[in-house]
């Protein structure tokens, strides 16, 4: 039997029907899988090559903390487990990377729940080296005190994390049809925020629970003591920080209701606490790490040299500032707003109209408009096609339009990203 035509297509009975309706007979031989392109092989790219950093340097600070031990000292616990951890993400990320660069075997490992093992797995390992490498007890990457004494142990470690975690969120969105970065930006930028500083204070919490068990677990003379209050300070910070942003984002994703209705009495008290609880709570963080900050970060406190406590205390600090600026300015757009409301009918009822108007300052007659783009109240009106009523008044109908005209579907009285109604 000749060389089969490249148009043929084989059925389930095992014959071959080409474009002219001949049939064959399979001779057993059949056209290769193209290759699977995974979406996410820049990041297993990225991967592999952080990975192969953080196993070079792993070694590295290893072997120069045993060149200060007897050789009759063994390896300590953390050691083996930040040597075995890096090695095998490097190895992982390597065969997966092979495997799909095969046509044969990219279809095993690319889109399947074999990938996605591969991928927890992998967050698994580069939690531990993490961790190990930038503990203060250790001292691999950073220092008894906390700071950076290898960087590109410090950095390889903290890069490998990102990329496991950017992979991760690839295949949810991919394989899964969960966007989580999509889901973040429709709440606004003020919950992603509150996202992030969940995981910031806990960057703090940990690290300065670490250097205190690095310098504060055993109380003698030598202890030094202004280090371990402000170490302390930096364990209470964090945890405060970490349980009330979990509140928040609970609360945010739970009772929060951005689309509420007109006349939705507890939608609208919903998102009027939610909001004051916002507000509270971002001007105690921010005041409490403004604190923390001065602290930690000083000549004497455990966040001086450049180390995770010196990065996610300003980092929270930072995000705290915005939030509290962003409520604050909700706040004065749901007040100027409510201003310009009591005023409208006022002017209507003296029949002044546009001239009124034009004497109103900017921004008691802005427009409200939230991080995803929509409008939050109603803005100014052409009163030059106003309809006369009574007395050189407003009709009814004129002035129920006005009132209830809201574009981009969103309420007159409501403002920001939890639609705060003032009323």
């Amino acid at each position: 039997m000749g060389p089969r035509n490249p148009f043929q297509r084989r059925d389930p009975s095992g014959i071959y029907s080409d474009a002219n309706g001949t049939d064959g007979v399979d001779d057993g031989r059949s056209e290769p899988l193209p290759r699977r392109r995974s979406p996410r092989q820049m990041w297993w790219g990225f991967l592999f090559v952080a990975s192969l950093i953080a196993m070079g340097s792993m070694f590295e600070a290893v072997r120069m903390q045993r060149h200060y031990n007897p050789p009759n000292v063994p390896a300590t616990s953390f050691q083996r487990w930040a040597v075995g951890s890096s090695s095998i993400t490097f190895l992982l990320s390597f065969l997966t990377l092979a495997l799909q660069r095969i046509p044969q075997t990219s279809h095993v490992m690319v889109g399947t729940k074999l990938e996605l093992i591969t991928i927890l797995l992998l967050l698994g390992f580069t939690c531990a080296a993490t961790g190990t490498a930038t503990n203060p007890a250790t001292g691999m990457a950073v220092n008894a005190a906390g700071g950076v004494s290898f960087g590109n142990l410090y950095y390889s470690t903290w890069a490998s994390f990102a990329c496991v975690i950017s992979l991760l969120l690839s295949y949810i969105r991919t394989e899964r049809g969960l966007d989580v970065h999509g889901e973040l930006l429709a709440q606004g930028t003020r919950f992603r925020s509150w996202f992030v500083l969940i995981v910031t204070t806990l960057i703090v919490m940990a690290s300065s629970a670490s250097a205190y068990d690095a310098q504060c677990q055993v109380k003698d003379e030598y202890t030094p003591n202004k280090f371990c209050r402000r170490a302390a300070l930096g364990v209470s910070v964090g945890c405060f920080g970490c349980v009330a942003s979990l509140i928040v984002v609970a609360m945010r994703f739970s009772c929060g209701n951005p689309q509420v209705q007109e006349g939705d009495a507890d939608g609208e008290r919903w998102n009027r606490i939610i909001f004051t609880l916002e507000g509270i709570v971002s001007v105690v963080l921010f005041c409490s790490y403004g604190f923390a900050v001065a602290y930690l970060t000083s000549e004497k406190g455990p966040g001086a040299p450049l180390g995770n406590l010196y990065y996610s205390s300003w980092i929270t600090f930072g995000i705290t500032f915005f939030v509290a600026t962003s409520c604050f300015e909700e706040f004065q757009a749901a007040k100027s707003m409510i201003l310009s409301r009591r005023r409208q009918p006022s002017n209507m009822q003296r029949g002044r109209g546009f001239d009124e108007r034009e004497r109103l300052t900017p921004d008691e007659y802005s427009v409200a408009v939230t991080d995803q783009g929509m409008m939050t109240s109603s803005g100014p009106v052409d009163w030059s096609d106003r309809e006369p009523g009574v007395n050189g008044g407003w009709s009814n109908e004129r002035v129920e339009q006005v009132q209830t005209d809201v574009p981009y579907g969103r309420r007159s009285g409501s403002v920001g990203e939890v639609q705060i109604d003032m009323d």
